[in-house]
Order: structure tokens, then sequence, then C-alpha cells
């Protein structure tokens, strides 16, 4: 959009502020704010020519407040149909998977891998193991310092 910095000043000299001979000489010599003061020009006068005030008269009024009241007293309009159908699925679902996960016992508890044979390659190693009352095993690999490389 062009803009000038003239055109805050044409503007309100077009609403009504006093006449300026500065901005009436500036809109003839610069051609964007005439074009601007044009479209205002054309914008009043759209608006002036279909701003059209109707009055309603004393044999219309019982017509014009029965509208009126027709308006604020109809019920409002509840959906129903498709939507609330798959609303309600939605929400059944919901409910039914919630059921299922709350009453289905839980989890089950973690088993420990059982140790059933246990060996190393590692030369000068000695393996010892150890299960507790609990059933877990535990398995220690030990070397000398000498050992490691």
């Amino acid at each position: 959009m062009n803009s000038c910095r003239w055109m805050k000043r044409v503007e309100a000299c077009f609403d009504g502020a006093p006449a300026d001979p500065a901005v009436e000489r500036h809109t003839a010599a610069c051609p964007v704010c005439a074009a601007h003061l044009e479209a205002l020009r054309r914008m009043r006068a759209g608006v002036a020519a279909v701003a059209v005030r109707e009055s309603v008269t004393d044999a219309q009024f019982p017509a014009f407040m029965r509208g009126i009241r027709e308006g604020i007293e109809r019920p409002e309009r509840h959906h129903t149909g498709f939507w609330a159908v798959l609303s309600l699925t939605a929400a059944a679902l919901i409910v039914a998977v919630a059921t299922f996960a709350v009453f289905s016992g839980g989890t089950a508890p973690v088993r420990a891998t059982e140790v059933e044979s246990m060996s190393t390659d590692l030369q000068g190693a000695k393996v010892d193991t150890y299960r507790s009352e609990e059933g877990v095993t535990t398995v220690w690999i030990t070397m000398s310092k000498d050992d490691v490389e």
C-alpha cells in the first residue's frame, strides 16, 4: 500500500477539521494523497447510498413485536444425530477401557531369570554364585589384579 506522511492530515481535513491550504496544495500535487482522498469520498458516498432509515408504522408494530418474541422464545436447537452418537460411543469406549484396566488384576509380578549354568573364558577368573531365600541368584566373577592386563 502506498503511503505518504501527509495522509493523516488529509484524513483530518476530510473528516471536518478546519480547511488547510497547505493540505489542499499537497493533495493537488501528490498522487498518493489524491487517490486516498478520492477513495474516502467514494466510501462515504457508498455508505450514504445504503444507509436507509426505516420506521415501523402502528399497523406493522404487532407483527414486528411478534417476530421479536418468536426469536426470543424459540427453544435453542439441541444438536442430536451423528455427532451425539459418536460422542456417546467414544465416552462408552473410554469407560469400558478404564473398567477393564482397573478390574483386570493389574500387571503380573516380574520373575527373575533362573541361572542354569555359568562359565567364563577369562583365564584365572573365579565364578561364584549366591542364592537368597527369595530365590534371587547373584553371580560374581573375580580375578586377581595381576591377571588383568
